[in-house]
C-alpha cells in the first residue's frame, strides 16, 4: 500500500498505519488519511468544498482525480488541517460560515428517513423475532418515541412557517462521531440538526455542563418558532437506538450493547422533559402530551 500511495500522490511516506478501512499517513510534518469511500457521487463538489472552507482538504492524485481505485476499492487522500474536537462552539462556528447553497449536499425530509428506519426495524423483527430478544423487547418504546418525533415534526412543518434567514441550510454533519472537518462528513441541513445531536450525545457522556453550554449558544444563535420545534423533534428522535441496531445486525457489536440505553430509559425521558423546560425559557415551544404526563410508553399517546 505504501508504494501505491507514493506512486499516485508523489509523496514520501515516513510512517503508515491502518485504522479500520483507512490508512493514517505521516509525511514530513503532515498527517493525511487515505480514506475509503463507497461511491463517487458528488465527489467533485466535495473536493471543491474542501478547498473553499477551512476544513480538511482532499488531495488530487497525480492524474488530477479526487479519488483512486485500489483493488476495486475507492479511496481519497485527505490532508488533516484541523484537529476535530466536538464542542458546541465548534459546531456553531461552522454553521455560521457563509456558504453557497449546494443542492446536491442538502438534506430534507427527516420524517421520511425516520419512517423508513421504523419500517425496516419492524420488518426485521418480524423475520427474526427469536434471534434478538433485546431488540424485540425494547423496540416498541423506541418506535413509539420515533413516531412521536415524526408527528411533532410533521405538525410543525404544516402549522408553522419557516423564516427564510433563520431556517436556511447551513454546514452540518452526517454524524458527530466523525470529524467535524472531514469533507465527506459535511452536508447542508437546518442548523438544529447538529445541535440536537450534541444534546443527545451529552446525555450519554454525562455532560453536566450542557445547560451552561446551551446558555452561551443561544446568546449568539437565534431560532424561529419553526426552528426551535424542528430542533426538539430531532432531540425526540432516538437515532442512537437505531444506530446500535445497525451495528448489531452487521455483527459490529453484541446485542447486549443495547443495555447502555435500555437501562436509562426513564432517566433519558426525564432528560427530554428537562430539555423542553430549558428551551421553553427562551421560546414558546409545544410539549408532546405523553412527555408532559411522563408516560413511560410514548406509543400509547399516538
Amino acid at each position: 500500500m505504501e508504494n501505491i500511495i507514493e506512486y499516485y500522490y508523489n509523496i514520501k511516506i515516513d510512517n503508515i498505519s491502518k485504522k479500520n478501512n483507512n490508512y493514517i499517513i505521516k509525511s514530513k510534518n503532515n498527517t493525511l488519511i487515505l480514506k475509503e469511500i463507497y461511491n463517487i457521487n458528488n465527489i467533485n463538489i466535495i473536493y471543491n468544498l474542501s478547498n473553499n472552507l477551512n476544513i480538511n482538504t482532499i488531495i488530487l492524485s497525480k492524474e488530477n482525480n479526487p479519488f483512486i481505485n485500489i483493488d476495486n476499492k475507492l479511496y481519497s487522500l485527505v490532508l488533516l488541517k484541523k484537529i476535530s474536537i466536538l464542542t458546541l462552539p465548534n459546531i456553531s462556528n461552522l454553521s455560521n460560515l457563509n456558504i453557497k447553497i449546494i443542492p446536491e449536499l442538502e438534506r430534507n425530509n427527516w420524517e421520511t428517513l425516520w419512517s423508513n428506519r421504523i419500517d425496516f426495524l419492524e420488518e426485521y423483527i418480524s423475520q427474526n423475532s427469536n434471534k434478538y430478544p433485546l431488540i424485540r423487547e425494547s423496540s416498541d418504546y423506541f418506535i413509539g418515541l420515533s413516531e412521536n418525533a415524526i408527528s411533532y415534526l410533521v405538525n410543525t412543518k404544516r402549522e408553522i412557517p419557516k423564516d427564510n434567514y433563520l431556517d436556511r441550510k447551513v454546514i452540518s454533519h452526517i454524524s458527530l462521531s466523525d470529524s467535524l472537518y472531514d469533507p465527506f462528513n459535511i452536508i447542508l441541513d437546518h442548523k438544529s440538526r447538529d445541535i440536537a445531536e450534541y444534546i443527545k450525545h451529552s446525555f450519554f457522556i454525562n455532560n453536566t455542563n450542557i445547560y451552561r453550554e446551551l446558555d452561551e449558544y443561544f446568546k449568539h444563535n437565534n431560532y424561529s418558532k419553526y426552528g426551535i420545534q424542528v430542533l426538539y423533534s430531532r432531540i425526540l428522535y432516538p437515532n442512537f437506538y437505531f444506530n446500535i441496531i445497525d451495528k448489531i445486525i452487521t455483527n459490529e457489536v453484541k446485542e447486549d450493547k443495547l443495555n447502555t440505553i435500555i437501562n436509562k430509559v426513564e432517566e433519558y425521558q426525564e432528560y427530554l422533559y428537562n430539555i423542553y423546560l430549558y428551551l421553553s425559557k427562551y421560546y414558546d415551544i409545544l410539549i408532546p402530551l405523553w412527555l408532559k404526563k411522563k408516560d413511560i410508553n410514548p406509543r400509547s399517546q399516538l
